[in-house]
């Protein structure tokens, strides 16, 4: 099992950095997330590119608390800026979502738009198949 934050337009905004045995521990590590969100430490990285040159990397960023991470960028970004702006998001997000009950079950199909997705961002709780 394993959370991700996702926004009114259902793109992801962040995700869980660990698989977590049950249902239950998995929420207990976003009930964790949402009642010590003041007090985790952001930290926006580059790894170096395949040449390894100056500029050539990918950006990423990702949450601690208590010294061990809770949170991670979905994917990296060729700009510090744009990953800034992409915590910043989920920060944001994260502060007004709501939790919706229960396991969702989810497919990589590009292009779908789920109906129903409502306005508000929400933090949903995926099982089954490989992240």
């Amino acid at each position: 099992m394993t959370w991700r934050l996702v926004g009114a337009n259902n793109h992801e905004l962040g995700r869980s950095p660990h698989v977590h045995h049950s249902l239950g521990a998995c929420c207990a590590a976003v009930e964790r997330l949402r009642a010590r969100a003041e007090q985790v430490t952001a930290l926006v990285v580059m790894f170096p590119g395949a040449g390894g040159g100056a500029g050539t990397g990918a950006w990423t960023w990702q949450l601690t608390l208590d010294e061990h991470c809770v949170a991670v960028a979905v994917r990296t970004f060729r700009r510090q800026r744009e990953c800034r702006h992409s915590l910043q998001l989920f920060l944001s997000a994260a502060a007004e979502a709501q939790v919706v009950a229960g396991v969702t079950y989810t497919r990589r199909l590009r292009g779908l738009r789920l109906p129903g997705a409502g306005d508000a961002p929400g933090l949903a709780v995926r099982g089954g198949g490989p992240l």
